[in-house]
C-alpha cells in the first residue's frame, strides 16, 4: 500500500485551504488573442427590417408631438435586453391663425413591449404582458406615455416598470394624467399596482428615476413634471415633481415638501399632487413669435422638468441630483443625508439659463471625474467637473454645436461607441413646430484632447433628412462587447443601428452589479476600472438620459487593454476590489465583504494543522 507522508498532506490541505479562502473567485473569460486594427473605421449599420411599422390608422406625427420613449432592460432574465417603447401622441390641438393650413390634432398612442428572441430579433408581447393601452377601458387605445423607467423597487430580482403618463395640454382631452407602476410577476406578465403602492402622479409628466436616495437599501422613486408650453400663445406652466419614499412593504410616501425637492420654488401642500405654479408668458426671442424665452430666474428649477441626474457630486456617497429644467436654470441639489436636500446651483458655477432637456454624466475628459452633458432646445452645455465642486460649461469650447438655428435636442449620452477608451456622445434631435427646420441626430467623437468632430452622417446614423427623434436607449443588443442605438421617431419606424467596434479586435468589459447590503441592482455604485496607471470612472445609474433606459451594465471600452483591476465602491459604503481580471466579458459582481485575507488563511492553516494533529495522533 502506498503511504503518504504528514507532510504531503499537510501541503496539499494548506493549498486547497488557501484557495477557498481567498478574498474573491473570478470566473473571467480570457482575453482573445487578436491583434487591434487602428486603423479599422467603425461604422453602424440599420438593422432591417424596423422593428415597429408606423401603425396603418396612425398619421406621421411632425410637429407638435411627443415620443415615443425607448427602455432597454432584461425584464425576464433571459441575458439578453428586452424593449419598452411609448407612445407617440400629439398632446394639443392648435390652429395656426397666421397660416391656415397648420393644424395640429390630439391623438393617442399605444405603448407597446418587445421580447429580445436573439440576433435583433424582438416580438410583441404587449397584449399578453398586462401593460394597458385602453386605461379607460372604452375599447380605445388612450395611452399618453412618454417614458418608462425600469427598477425593482420590491428586491425580488425582476425588474418592475414605471410609467410616466403626459396627457394633453388643449382641447377636449386637456389636463394631465396619473402615472402606472406595473409590477413585474416573474412569468412575462405585469400588474397594475399604482394604487397600492401611492405613486399614481397625475401630473403632465415627463419621465422618473429610481435612486435610493435615503440609502436604506430599497429604491425610492423621483416623478418629474413638466407641465405645458403653448406655442401659439408663448404661455407656459410649470408643475412641481414627486419624490416618493420607498416604505419596503410595497408602499411609498410622498416626501416632497419635507425633502425640498419640488424642483421649482414652490410646492405642493397636498400629498401626492403636483402644484401647478400659474401660467406665465414664455417671452419671444430670435424674431419669431414661436421661439421659446427664458421666463425663470430661480435656481431652484423652473418646475418645467424634463429630465433628472442623480449622482454622488460631493463624495459623501449620497445621491445628489441634478434637474434639466426648460425655460430657466436646471438646477442641482445636494442631498444632506437626513432625508432633505439643499440648493446649490450657485456655489457649483451653474447658474446658467437655458432649455433643459436631456442629460447623462460621464468621464469625458478622463480625469477621473464625472463631467455633464446637457441638451438643450438649442446651443448644448457640456459641464467640465473642476474638481472642486464647481463646473465650467465648455459645449462650444468642445465643439459640440453646430452653426444651427434652434435644433431641438432631447436625449444626450455618453458612451464609448469604438472601444478606444475615451467616451464619444449621441444626441437626438427633433422638431417642435413648423417654424423651425428639420434637423437631424448628432453623433460626437471624442477627439482625445477635450474636443469633439461631428460624425452621424459618416458613420450611417442618418436613414433619412425628415425624421424626427425624441427617445433613444444605448444598449448592447447583440451581447458582442460594442454599444448598439436604437431610436424612436414621431413620424417614421423605430430604427436600430448595429455598432461593429468588435471588428476592431479592441478590448471592452460590461459590469452588471449586484446588492446585497446596497440596493439589488447597486444603483449609485462607483465603479473605478484601473488599466495600469489610468482610472476609468462611472456611476450606476437606474436610468440616464430622458426618455427612457439605456443598458444599465456598466460598458467600459478598454483599446489594446487585457487585464484590469477593478475597484466598486457601494452606496452602502462598503468596497469591493479585485485584480487581474480578464478583459472581453459581462462580468457580476456581487456586494460581497470578506474577513481579511490575512486572518481567513491563517485560520484556515490553523485549522488544518489541528485536524492532522488530532489524526495523527490517534494513529499512535
Amino acid at each position: 500500500m502506498v503511504r503518504v507522508s504528514t507532510t504531503t498532506v499537510f501541503s496539499i490541505l494548506t493549498l486547497i485551504c488557501i484557495v477557498l479562502s481567498s478574498q474573491f473567485s473570478v470566473m473571467a473569460q480570457e482575453a482573445e488573442n487578436s491583434d487591434v486594427d487602428d486603423d479599422y473605421v467603425v461604422m453602424f449599420t440599420r438593422v432591417e427590417p424596423e422593428l415597429v411599422e408606423v401603425h396603418k390608422d396612425e398619421e406621421p406625427l411632425n410637429w407638435n408631438s411627443y415620443g415615443p420613449g425607448i427602455s432597454a432592460g432584461d425584464f425576464d432574465n433571459d441575458g439578453d435586453l428586452d424593449l419598452y417603447v411609448s407612445a407617440k401622441f400629439s398632446h394639443l390641438d392648435w390652429q395656426d391663425n397666421q397660416n391656415p393650413d397648420i393644424f395640429f390634432k390630439t391623438t393617442f398612442g399605444n405603448q407597446m413591449l418587445f421580447e429580445n428572441r436573439g440576433d435583433f430579433s424582438f416580438k410583441d408581447i404587449t397584449n399578453k404582458s398586462g401593460l394597458m393601452n385602453d386605461i379607460n377601458g372604452d375599447g380605445i387605445s388612450d395611452s399618453t406615455s412618454v417614458s418608462g423607467v425600469w427598477g425593482d423597487y420590491n428586491s425580488d430580482g425582476f425588474l418592475d416598470l414605471y410609467v410616466s403618463e403626459f396627457g394633453h395640454t388643449n382641447g377636449k382631452y386637456a389636463g394631465g394624467e396619473p402615472n402606472i407602476l406595473y409590477h413585474n410577476n416573474g412569468d412575462g406578465t405585469f400588474t397594475d399596482v399604482t394604487e397600492i403602492a401611492g405613486v399614481g402622479n397625475n401630473g403632465h409628466s415627463s419621465s422618473a428615476q429610481w435612486v435610493d436616495y435615503d440609502l436604506d437599501g430599497d429604491l425610492d422613486l423621483y416623478s418629474l413634471n413638466y407641465g405645458y408650453y403653448e406655442d401659439s400663445e408663448t404661455e407656459a406652466e410649470g408643475e412641481t415633481n414627486i419624490l416618493y419614499r420607498n416604505n419596503g412593504d410595497g408602499t411609498f410616501t410622498d416626501v416632497t415638501f419635507e425633502a425640498k425637492l419640488s424642483g421649482s420654488s414652490v410646492f405642493s401642500e397636498t400629498i401626492g399632487e403636483p402644484l401647478q405654479s400659474g401660467v406665465v408668458r414664455a417671452d419671444a426671442v430670435a424674431g419669431t413669435p414661436s421661439s421659446p424665452g427664458l421666463y425663470s430666474d430661480s435656481e431652484m428649477g423652473s418646475g418645467m422638468s424634463w429630465a433628472a441626474l442623480w449622482f454622488d457630486h460631493n463624495g459623501d456617497n449620497y445621491p445628489d441630483v441634478f434637474i434639466a429644467s426648460d425655460f430657466g436654470i436646471s438646477p442641482l441639489y445636494i442631498n444632506q443625508g437626513d432625508g432633505t436636500f439643499s440648493v446649490a446651483t450657485r456655489e457649483a458655477g451653474m447658474n446658467i439659463k437655458g432649455t433643459g432637456m436631456g442629460l447623462d454624466a460621464g468621464d469625458y475628459d478622463r480625469d477621473g471625474d464625472l463631467d455633464i452633458c446637457q441638451s438643450n432646445f438649442g446651443p448644448n452645455y457640456l459641464w467640465q467637473n473642476q474638481g472642486d465642486g464647481t463646473y465650467k460649461e465648455v459645449g462650444d469650447e468642445a465643439g459640440i454645436n453646430l452653426p444651427q438655428a434652434n435644433p431641438v435636442h432631447w436625449v444626450c449620452e455618453f458612451f464609448d461607441y469604438d472601444l478606444d477608451g475615451d467616451l464619444d456622445l449621441f444626441f437626438t434631435v427633433g422638431q417642435i413646430n413648423p417654424y423651425f427646420s428639420q434637423q437631424d441626430n448628432t453623433f460626437w467623437i471624442n477627439n482625445g484632447d477635450g474636443t469633439f468632430t461631428e460624425s452621424a452622417f459618416e458613420l450611417n446614423l442618418i436613414p433619412s433628412h425628415s425624421e424626427k427623434t425624441q427617445g433613444a436607449s444605448i444598449a448592447d443588443f447583440d451581447n458582442d462587447g460594442d454599444l448598439d442605438i436604437i431610436t424612436g421617431n414621431s413620424n417614421a419606424p423605430i430604427r436600430f443601428f448595429e455598432n461593429h467596434a468588435d471588428l476592431t479586435g479592441r478590448h471592452w468589459l460590461m459590469i452588471e452589479l449586484n446588492g446585497t447590503y446596497s440596493n439589488i441592482q447597486g444603483i449609485g455604485a462607483e465603479v473605478i476600472v484601473w488599466a495600469g496607471d489610468q482610472p476609468y470612472v462611472q456611476q450606476k445609474f437606474a436610468c440616464s438620459g430622458s426618455f427612457g433606459c439605456s443598458d444599465e451594465r456598466l460598458h467600459f471600452g478598454l483599446g489594446n487593454t487585457t487585464m484590469v483591476d477593478i475597484v466598486v465602491n457601494w452606496p452602502s459604503g462598503t468596497t469591493t476590489t479585485m485584480f487581474d481580471v480578464s478583459v472581453d466579458q459581462v462580468l457580476v459582481i456581487p456586494e460581497y465583504v470578506p474577513e481579511p485575507p490575512d486572518l481567513v488563511a491563517f485560520s484556515g492553516i490553523l485549522f488544518t494543522s489541528l485536524l492532522l494533529f488530532v489524526w495523527r495522533h490517534k494513529r499512535m
